[in-house]
């Protein structure tokens, strides 16, 4: 006698007591739970035999999803049960063969996962989710074998391949879990790169794949193809659209943490093995297609070691560093309102000193690039329009934040100058100088954000007159026998006037200036001068708005040129301007600002027309020099009287000092006297000639 099989409104009433009964067991009768379990085992074994049973055109998630989806409790021992024949293994190979050509059919069963996962207690029903997401990833692993062999043995056919090739496509662009597992990775790269060589891939519809942006982090190809397809379907606006992507989100952001990937799921098939390049190629282009508020609460919150790993690794020699910096910059465009909370603490400090490995020329383009985006991009961005109405009324506040990142991009150009050896970005210097010179003019400007901007040009002022002096000391050919005290000219034995053995244990401002003029000087040869920058804050910046320690730095530097031509007393009386266009012509073409047209300027050997090499044009930037500083000495009593006629006038300075001129302006330094003397040195007085 053939076997009754209840019909499916039998099954759903049946499971509808079943679901009472539950409801209504308090847990204090054990029979009573006996009794429910036999009702659901005996439910489980009618509720097989139908859907085993439909008639094929009747797919068992679409027609009959109400049954399949209580009914993958039963899965959860799927794996002990030994049987081929069972009718949880012929279940499976039912709706496995279903899948691979139903859209619908897959739909409903990762829903039907997901509803499991929310109703239900994560410690009751984690198992048998793990045994479901294991038969899935070697379900599709199958089928993508499959094709791909089909593929390879171009016996594709597309009018009976096309449903399943949409399908699997379908499933993995819908679901990206099922890409943790390295069988399906491998095999998806495989299908989707020859499937896009067949017909070029796009997405019909409205519908979001967040699968798309897990492509981001295949090979380059691949990679391609996710960027394509990603820009047809738009950025992730949510963070609730980056939900999908969380669990392979957080394998990779926890392997650039720790360098190991973890498991997402706990499974005897082998996880997918990336490396740090392609993690790091996959989050710089995510972070593309991401609204604020999705990398906000998606990225930044969800995953708060994430900035201390962007900057831990723009601080490393990694190769992936320059990623990094990408990976920063693109952080940079969308920070909004986070950015004013966590900005200084969190980029300034731990930035300017992650920069030493920008040493070769893809880290230099890194960092033009970067100092393009602090610089001229950022200020302008629509990012800072959407800030300001954030704040409303705290237009400071956003002043603030725009300060800031221009003081970030002054710490980049300062590294390169104290760096050793130094690597100072003289070929971007039309991209950073003018805002320099901004910045030291505007008397506006909270002192620890003008600060940076103090600190680099003296440090500039004290590094260009230790690559002059050092270049004309070993080039005593651009100077007559009257103009310079006699030398050594063995061409052999290099001359680094500022490479004292003495060991320097103050903190004084001469020592500072020795100690930056040691690691200019070695650097000579291939030093640049930038002289628009003299100008700009010597001669056209009212002293007033300067510091002492910067008038400081500039005595230090004017002091290393006494033993060369002392100034023309016609000359000093040309007004500056006059003098620059009748005796400076040698370098006129570095004056005035070149606009950047992009943020490679000044790469590929185009260096900035704003910068000039010291060894072809020594002489005319040691003119230029001199007459830019001894502007600045005429603001300052004691220093004025060191100026043109200071040979003689040693006399003058004693009685500034008694008066206390000096001790208004300065506190005296011991070093400071080694300035001094050098001042009294008369280049024209013979006896003064070294042999």
């Amino acid at each position: 006698m053939a076997e009754v099989i209840p019909s499916r409104p039998e099954l759903l009433d049946r499971w509808r007591g079943i679901q009472e009964e539950e409801e209504e067991d308090d847990g204090n009768d054990p029979s009573k739970r006996h009794r429910i379990n036999q009702h659901k085992e005996a439910w489980f074994v009618d509720a097989s035999n139908f859907l085993i049973s439909l008639p094929k055109q009747n797919h068992v998630w679409c027609g009959s999803w109400d049954i399949m989806e209580p009914q993958l409790e039963i899965f959860y021992n799927y794996f002990k049960d030994e049987r081929n024949d069972s009718p949880l293994k012929l279940l499976w190979k039912r709706i496995s063969k279903e899948m691979q050509s139903c859209v619908q059919c897959i739909s409903q069963h990762h829903q039907a996962q997901e509803m499991y996962g929310l109703e239900y207690d994560l410690g009751t029903v984690g198992h048998l989710l793990n045994v479901l997401q294991s038969l899935d990833e070697e379900r599709v692993t199958q089928h993508l074998r499959q094709i791909n062999a089909r593929l390879a043995r171009q016996e594709y056919n597309p009018q009976s391949d096309y449903n399943e090739v949409v399908a699997v496509m379908y499933e993995v662009l819908m679901f990206p879990i099922l890409l943790d597992d390295q069988s399906l990775f491998t095999e998806f790269e495989i299908f989707i790169e020859a499937v896009d060589n067949m017909h070029e891939l796009a997405l019909a519809g409205h519908q979001q794949f967040p699968g798309v942006y897990s492509l981001f982090f295949f090979n380059r190809r691949v990679r391609s193809i996710g960027r394509r397809l990603a820009t047809t379907v738009g950025k992730l606006r949510r963070a609730t659209d980056l939900e999908p992507l969380q669990p392979l989100l957080k394998k990779f952001v926890g392997f650039l943490e720790t360098e190991v990937l973890p498991s997402t799921v706990k499974t005897s098939r082998p996880r997918a093995q990336l490396e740090r390049l392609p993690i790091w190629l996959g989050i710089t282009s995510l972070l593309e297609f991401l609204e604020p508020p999705a990398l906000e609460e998606g990225i930044l919150e969800r995953y708060p070691i994430f900035f201390d790993i962007v900057l831990n690794y723009v601080s490393g020699d990694s190769p992936e560093f320059s990623h990094a910096v990408i990976c920063l910059r693109e952080l940079f465009k969308m920070l909004g309102r986070h950015v004013y909370e966590v900005f200084w603490h969190l980029f300034i400090q731990p930035f300017f000193n992650s920069l030493e490995a920008l040493q070769d020329g893809e880290h230099e383009k890194q960092r033009r690039n970067f100092l393009y985006f602090l610089i001229h991009q950022v200020p302008v961005s629509n990012n800072f329009s959407v800030l300001t109405t954030k704040l409303a009324c705290k237009l400071t506040a956003v002043a603030f934040l725009q300060d800031c990142v221009f003081q970030i991009a002054l710490l980049i150009v300062h590294r390169g100058y104290r760096m050793n050896p130094p690597c100072p970005p003289f070929e971007c210097a039309h991209m950073w100088g003018p805002s320099l010179v901004s910045c030291l003019k505007d008397s506006s400007l909270h002192s620890s954000l003008r600060q940076p901007a103090f600190d680099l040009f003296q440090t500039i002022i004290v590094s260009d007159a230790a690559a002059l002096i050092t270049s004309i000391l070993n080039s005593p050919r651009h100077f007559s026998a009257d103009s310079i005290i006699s030398i050594n000219d063995d061409e052999d034995d290099q001359k680094i006037p500022f490479s004292s053995d003495i060991e320097e244990k103050d903190n004084s401002s001469w020592s500072e200036f020795s100690a930056q003029s040691k690691i200019a000087s070695q650097e000579y040869r291939g030093w640049m001068c930038i002289p628009l920058l003299w100008i700009d804050v010597l001669v056209d910046i009212d002293p007033s708005v300067l510091p002492v320690s910067l008038s400081k730095a500039v005595f230090w530097a004017r002091s290393q040129f006494s033993f060369l031509e002392p100034e023309i007393t016609a000359e000093l009386a040309l007004h500056i301007k006059t003098w620059l266009s009748s005796s400076a012509t040698e370098i006129s073409s570095t004056f005035g600002w070149k606009v950047p047209s992009g943020c490679d300027d000044g790469g590929g050997g185009k260096v900035s027309k704003n910068s000039m090499e010291v060894s072809t044009m020594c002489l005319p930037l040691i003119r230029t020099f001199k007459r830019s500083v001894i502007l600045l000495w005429n603001c300052y009593p004691f220093i004025y009287y060191f100026g043109p006629v200071f040979y003689r006038l040693t006399a003058h300075f004693i009685v500034q000092i008694g008066q206390g001129e000096l001790r208004k302006q300065w506190t005296f330094e011991p070093r400071m006297s080694e300035s001094l003397i050098l001042l009294l040195v008369d280049p024209n007085d013979v006896s003064m000639s070294m042999q």
